[in-house]
């Protein structure tokens, strides 16, 4: 039996869409739309390179994926940061970068790009329709694999809490958390634990995840390998065995309500549709 798929989410601040970033089989990777309204999940590009999802990003309106890849082909398309439209990777505008050395992106929400990493500052292909600009790196490596999480609004723990860690995992535990936009009452608790290339992780890096809620019990959300809310307050999951989920609370008791498995798909690249190849 073939091990569980890898994934991970990245959720548009200011829409309901998400893009799901799927590892496995092998180096294989596939991308998927997740409209958080409807529910539904389009499938999209798979690539046989490799993708850094802690150092990506989508746009706030859910429309452009910024991502680094480093892919099979000749410089420069061998280590490079890349704007295509969501859930594709067809290259709008590309900058090659200098190895591996590159932290990510963030959009602001009237379209200009910001790049941290080491890489020319002109692109190589196509061009970007607003401000993009390259800046400083930092080597805050722990600050590089939840800056996803920061932007979306999650905070260090600051309050001290008995969160159930192993032992060899709390001296070295980063504690971030993000109360429902809702006001429920209901926070998520994000444990950075540290990076283990050999262990089940995107980039290696290894978190555990725990619901608090408003009245203070603290739950391991033991299946989970990516969580956050959605911005009607849900819980939404990724878990170990390949699935995306959504959880409601009801009568203050969380219930699962619907689910999509992801664990059994074989690698199906296609050509992306027209309107991918343009802004």
């Amino acid at each position: 039996m073939s091990a569980p798929p890898r994934l991970y989410v990245l959720v548009a601040i200011h829409a309901p869409t998400a893009l799901i970033i799927r590892r496995g089989p092998s180096n294989w990777w596939h991308l998927l739309r997740w409209d958080l309204q409807t529910r539904t999940i389009e499938p999209g590009a798979w690539f046989g390179g490799t993708l850094y999802p802690r150092r990506c990003d989508i746009s706030p309106d859910g429309r452009y994926f910024g991502y680094f890849a480093l892919g099979t082909g000749e410089p420069p398309w061998r280590t490079y940061f890349a704007v295509s439209r969501l859930p594709w990777l067809t290259a709008l505008v590309a900058w090659q970068t200098y190895g591996t050395y590159t932290i990510g992106c963030r959009f602001a929400r009237d379209g200009n790009l910001t790049i941290s990493g080491a890489m020319n500052d002109q692109p190589f292909h196509g061009r970007y329709p607003n401000k993009a600009s390259i800046e400083v790196m930092h080597t805050n490596w722990i600050r590089r694999d939840i800056q996803n999480e920061l932007k979306r609004g999650w905070r260090p723990l600051r309050e001290a809490l008995e969160i159930p860690l192993d032992p060899d995992e709390r001296d070295s535990a980063v504690l971030i958390q993000r109360t429902s936009p809702t006001g429920h009452g209901t926070s998520l608790i994000l444990a950075h634990t540290g990076v283990d290339f050999q262990r089940h992780g995107i980039e290696g890096v290894q978190t555990r995840y725990f619901r608090k809620d408003r009245d203070g019990q603290i739950t391991p959300l033991a299946d989970a390998t990516w969580a956050d809310w959605d911005h009607n307050g849900h819980l939404l999951m990724a878990t170990r065995q390949g699935a995306v989920t959504v959880h409601e609370q009801r009568r203050r008791v969380w219930t699962e309500t619907w689910t999509h498995d992801l664990a059994d798909l074989t690698p199906n690249p296609a050509e992306a549709p027209v309107w991918a190849e343009g802004w």
